[in-house]
């Protein structure tokens, strides 16, 4: 048996609060990570892109935050057991902004710091959904 197929068979007798689950978690950790990007100009915020089966690829236009947020929003509203979702930012500096502390703002990164949360986010999401 696959990892998949297991989760696949748990996500049928935990019926919707898998699913529920893993929205939450998505809408958190994907969500604080967009908002603990620092700013500058705000295209760092703006350029996180959420999709669902495949990362994605190239860079947008645009600034803040608020169309980041709503764009996890929406893909994590189709996400559900055995999909795979993916926060990606294609920006050329990005990776100074999350490892090398370009940024007073955030100088232990965005992302890393959020995934460090992972263990407590998925608890209290697995608590208010009961699985």
């Amino acid at each position: 048996m696959s990892f998949a197929s297991d989760v696949a068979k748990y996500a049928k007798l935990a019926g919707a609060s898998v699913d529920e689950t893993g929205r939450a978690i998505v809408l958190e950790l994907f969500g604080s990570t967009i908002k603990d990007t620092p700013v500058k100009s705000g295209r760092a915020k703006g350029n996180w892109q959420t999709t669902i089966g495949t990362p994605a690829s190239g860079t947008t236009d645009r600034l803040g935050e608020a169309e980041a947020l709503a764009e996890v929003s929406q893909q994590a509203a189709s996400f559900g057991a055995g999909k795979v979702i993916y926060l990606t930012n294609n920006l050329p500096y990005i990776y100074r902004l999350e490892f090398l502390g370009w940024s007073q703002q955030s100088p232990d990164g965005m992302a890393r710091k959020n995934v460090a949360r992972i263990q407590s986010i998925v608890r209290k999401a697995v608590a208010e959904n009961k699985v």
